[in-house]
């Protein structure tokens, strides 16, 4: 999913399924709803014994911050820590629209260039401007942060990627 806002990716470390969740726990603040939040942890969300769910904490703001859960299963004594990478879905569900609209804008301007049987018109391209726009703030917002987050968690877990 190299060119979509997504990303999935297994880590395998030699900690215990206790062990991570104890390093899940040191970085890990509960969701807070409020301004100016002061903290000190990298990460908020919260962990179970057998999965999480976070998202990093930034003092700016970026829409395409990745929603980050995972579950770790040990077996052998090597943990296996499985981690999805996504939009939240509010900003999903607005590029969706977004989209859409500029999609029906296109098909629009692309007929009604057709029924006039005029030459194509620099107009046209505004939809296409919108929708290459649209993807490239997404997947720079996006990866951007994922990455940070990929490199940090291989970090804190001492793993190893076995799969993207």
């Amino acid at each position: 999913m190299k060119y979509l806002p997504f990303e999935r990716i297994i880590y395998r470390t030699n900690l215990s399924e206790h062990e991570v969740v104890k390093r899940l726990s040191d970085f890990i603040e509960p969701k807070k709803f409020s301004w100016g939040k002061k903290t000190t942890k990298e990460y908020e969300g919260f962990v179970t014994n057998s999965s999480f769910e976070i998202n990093r904490i930034i003092d700016y703001r970026n829409s395409f911050l990745p929603r980050i859960s995972g579950t770790f299963k040990e077996n052998n004594g090597v943990t296996q820590i499985e981690v999805t990478m996504k939009l939240h879905v509010l900003v999903l569900v607005f590029l969706i629209v977004w989209c859409g609209f500029a999609l029906l804008f296109l098909i629009g301007m692309g007929v009604a260039v057709g029924i006039a049987e005029e030459k194509i018109s620099l107009v046209l391209f505004i939809p296409v401007f919108m929708l290459l726009f649209v993807y490239a703030l997404t997947m720079f917002g996006f990866k951007s942060e994922s990455k940070k987050s990929r490199e940090f968690l291989k970090k804190s877990f001492e793993a190893e990627i076995i799969n993207e």
